[in-house]
């Protein structure tokens, strides 16, 4: 029986549901993302389907394996290299927000979100939360070029933190660290903040790597 999608468009919903399957882990890295299999599962036609697969492939949810497409595998030198792009971008933004004292509101009403999740919250819920988080608070530094480069990147993040939901049991673990973080920024100290968040996503790379 074909699950049905319902939306305006089925090539986003199927983008949007494949994309919620990664991340959420129900679809594990490697495993592969075939045009008969969605286009049976869903009901749709292949090439909704093959338009689907290409947007994820752009939104580095889906790679290359031979003649199809798969769930990525991150191995320790994808996540140093992400950590390695990421990294820059968001001690940089906590200083200018600090020099220039730009409002966290923002960031503070994100991580407000996140901590008002239930406790049933899914990993893949708590993880769309963090994003969010960290989305609004590069978006504080008030940079229109960096609020475009950034949150593509965070696709990718997002599937790293899909596989790090051991790293932390607790569903508000994650929103107290990110409250940490958010009071050394508040705090308008910028070594404190800047080491802060440099251990935070220290932190978060040698979680990923284990």
């Amino acid at each position: 029986m074909a699950t049905a999608l319902q939306t305006t468009s089925t090539r986003d919903a199927l983008v949007a549901e494949v994309r919620r399957r990664i991340l959420s882990g129900d679809l594990k890295p490697g495993e592969p993302l075939t045009e008969n299999g969605l286009a049976t599962e869903f009901g749709v036609a292949r090439p909704t389907v093959r338009s689907a697969l290409q947007e994820l492939a752009a939104r580095h949810l889906a790679q290359r394996s031979g003649r199809s497409l798969q769930v990525p595998t991150f191995t320790p030198d994808d996540v140093r290299d992400l950590f390695f792009v990421r990294t820059p971008l968001e001690l940089e933004a906590v200083r200018r927000i600090i020099a220039e004292g730009r409002s966290l509101t923002p960031a503070e009403e994100a991580l407000a979100a996140m901590q008002g999740l239930p406790e049933t919250a899914s990993w893949g819920e708590r993880v769309e939360a963090h994003t969010a988080f960290h989305i609004a608070l590069i978006h504080c530094a008030g940079s229109e070029r960096l609020d475009r480069i950034y949150p593509a990147m965070q696709e990718e993040m997002q599937l790293c933190l899909a596989q790090l939901g051991d790293s932390y049991p607790g569903p508000h673990d994650l929103a107290a660290e990110h409250w940490a973080l958010l009071e050394a920024v508040r705090s308008g100290d910028q070594k404190r903040a800047v080491t802060q968040m440099r251990e935070h996503l220290e932190g978060a790379m040698h979680g990923l790597i284990g």
